[in-house]
């Protein structure tokens, strides 16, 4: 069953997590960590989210952080990654995200003495070569297909928001695997509902141009959609805004934006159905926890999905005003089929182009 409202499910060590006799644990007083941002801080979202679960540990076991954020800009990676590695000054470097895969693969195979903790992209290990990484993918596909099947069901309900027309949306950031997988997911989960639903989407282009993604969702609102899924860093806070001020709904995403977003704007929030969050706050806490206690397994690709506490999506005051209670039955039951494997969701990450072209050519078809 979901929660009333998503919070971060950290373990409490003292209780759950007694350190192995055998491990060689850290000494964390000395211990530095720095996390390289491909975009910045701040998105309320997928940033925030990692950075949140890095100082989570931080602050528990007395180690220093640092950030480093490029602001999308691709000519920074692997300078960065080099003058960060060259240092020696680091005891972990956290990076992410498919659009920096090539990069960290580059410096870390020339820097096998320096550690690396991935983060949302797969690498692959079988040429035994950076065993001085591990990385780790939510199945953001699964959280994403129960954000389609809630928008399915929420535009066929009559009501505030609804129009009737059964049409929803999607704007993603950057076209990329990650990006694309969430949108396999949603186009998977809302026609598992209802075949005959279309479903609307657009690209920004970027993760930082929160006028155009704002443009993009009003664009969907006018054809017809009257829920967006936005899947675009802080671009995507102009999708939220979009649903404010077209008076037409939102789904959040990393986070759970609706809580997120009721100190600066709760007008906003009011418009948010639910968000797909990845945890990658937990996933990130655990693995820092895993690396002092000396129990991290380099050299490993993880993926956490729905079963594994990885991906999810929130039910809080805001949904529950929005959403109706037979609606998020039925969310629950479908994330139950999920778990069990009833329900096999599709991956962009696994798909060819041609097959990645038939899921996105089925979205606005009926039947």
């Amino acid at each position: 069953m979901f929660r009333d409202m998503y919070a971060p499910d950290f373990p409490d060590q003292a209780e759950e997590d007694p350190k192995d006799e055998e491990a060689e644990v850290k000494d964390t007083k000395n211990m530095k960590v720095v996390a390289i941002f491909n975009t910045n801080l701040g998105d309320k979202a997928f940033s925030d989210s990692v950075w949140a679960g890095i100082n989570k540990a931080a602050d528990e076991y007395g180690f220093e952080t640092k950030a480093v954020e490029l602001m999308g800009d691709a000519t920074k990676q692997i300078p960065t990654l080099t003058e960060l590695s060259e240092s020696g000054e680091w005891d972990v470097i956290v990076a992410g995200t498919f659009n920096m895969k090539e990069a960290i693969i580059e410096v870390a195979k020339e820097f096998p003495e320096q550690k690396y903790i991935i983060y949302d992209t797969e690498l692959d290990y079988s040429a035994g070569d950076l065993n001085n990484c591990v990385s780790v993918m939510c199945k953001q596909n699964e959280g994403a297909f129960l954000g389609g099947a809630l928008a399915a069901l929420r535009t066929k309900e009559a009501g505030e928001y609804t129009n009737g027309e059964n049409i929803v949306g999607f704007v993603g950031g950057g076209e990329n695997s990650s990006v694309n997988d969430f949108l396999v997911g949603y186009i998977e989960g809302v026609k598992y509902i209802d075949p005959s639903c279309k479903v609307l989407f657009s690209y920004v282009g970027d993760f930082k141009n929160t006028a155009k993604a704002k443009e993009l969702a009003i664009a969907q609102y006018q054809q017809g959609a009257d829920i967006v899924f936005q899947v675009a860093s802080s671009a995507g806070l102009g999708v939220l805004d979009a649903a404010k001020s077209e008076n037409k709904l939102a789904i959040g995403v990393d986070q759970d934006q609706a809580i997120l977003m009721e100190e600066n704007d709760p007008e906003i929030s009011k418009h948010i159905a639910t968000s797909v969050v990845k945890k990658l706050d937990v996933l990130m806490y655990d693995k820092m926890v895993e690396y002092i206690n000396g129990t991290i397994n380099w050299g490993v690709q993880e993926n956490a999905g729905i079963s594994d506490g990885g991906m999810d999506i929130t039910v809080n005051d805001y949904t529950n005003a929005i959403v109706s209670e037979d609606i998020i039955n039925q969310i629950s039951e479908i994330k139950e089929k999920i778990i069990s494997g009833e329900i096999k969701v599709k991956s962009a990450m696994t798909m060819t182009t041609e097959e990645l072209n038939q899921i996105k050519d089925s979205a606005a078809q009926e039947g």
